[in-house]
């Protein structure tokens, strides 16, 4: 009997780790060339959580100047995000309301723009990233770090130990999401010369899955690559923060 149930659940999983990852090879779609439309302030607070409301306020309390707010649709997520600046620090900021069928949450993430187009990236999301490790960007994620200016004290010590030979952007009002969208661009671009998106881009501006991508990407996401990854990526990020 408990043999059966096993070998059930075995036969389950496979078929999960081999269909699902054809189907969405079939139906997912990831940004390539993305224009982001300003959304009036007040009036998108308006729609977000107590949490977002208070950390909104939070990232100013340190120091960071709101730029504008803005939402990302895609089959399966909603995406709602607020672009900060810190002059000081020469760093941005972004809080993001992630939302779907299946899970909503919110997180911070900071971030330093190099004048050779590469980035480091700190957050506290729960979400397991589907993206592979990239030359042009370095992320961190702490879900545990919920506290803003800590998270952000994090960051601050990662950028001052992971030297890089080009020197850091300072993000501007004007800028808009210029330089958002350039690098969402640029990763786009990456992930078809790593093999994971097919190079054409459609009316939409998004690109395609190949296989090699939709596998992965679908294997990240369910039991129990999910759990593996999670635990992988943390980890990673722990290691670059001891040995900062």
């Amino acid at each position: 009997m408990i043999a059966d149930v096993f070998i059930g659940l075995i036969i389950l999983i496979a078929i999960l780790y081999a269909a699902l990852p054809l189907w969405i090879y079939r139906v997912q779609k990831l940004p390539a060339r993305v224009n982001f439309d300003a959304v009036d302030e007040e009036v998108f607070l308006s729609d977000q959580s107590d949490k977002f409301k208070l950390l909104d306020n939070k990232l100013k309390e340190i120091g960071f100047e709101y730029i504008g707010s803005s939402t990302l649709y895609d089959i399966h997520n909603t995406t709602c995000f607020s672009l900060y600046f810190n002059a000081k620090g020469n760093t941005t900021g972004m809080l993001v309301s992630m939302k779907s069928e299946a899970d909503s949450f919110t997180y911070v993430e900071f971030s330093q723009l190099y004048s050779d187009e590469t980035m480091l990236d700190v957050s506290n999301s729960l979400a397991v990233p589907v993206y592979p490790k990239m030359d042009v960007k370095i992320s961190a994620r702490f879900p545990k770090v919920q506290d803003v200016e800590n998270l952000y004290r994090i960051f601050l010590q990662l950028k001052s130990s992971l030297k890089n030979s080009s020197s850091p952007i300072g993000y501007k009002r004007e800028y808009g999401f210029s330089k958002i969208e350039a690098f969402i661009a640029k990763e786009s671009d990456e992930l078809v010369y790593l093999g994971y998106c097919k190079e054409s881009i459609d009316l939409e501006g998004k690109r395609s899955l190949t296989l090699k991508g939709a596998f992965i990407f679908t294997w990240k996401n369910i039991f129990p690559g999910k759990g593996i990854y999670d635990k992988l990526d943390q980890a990673y990020s722990q290691k670059l923060l001891i040995n900062s």
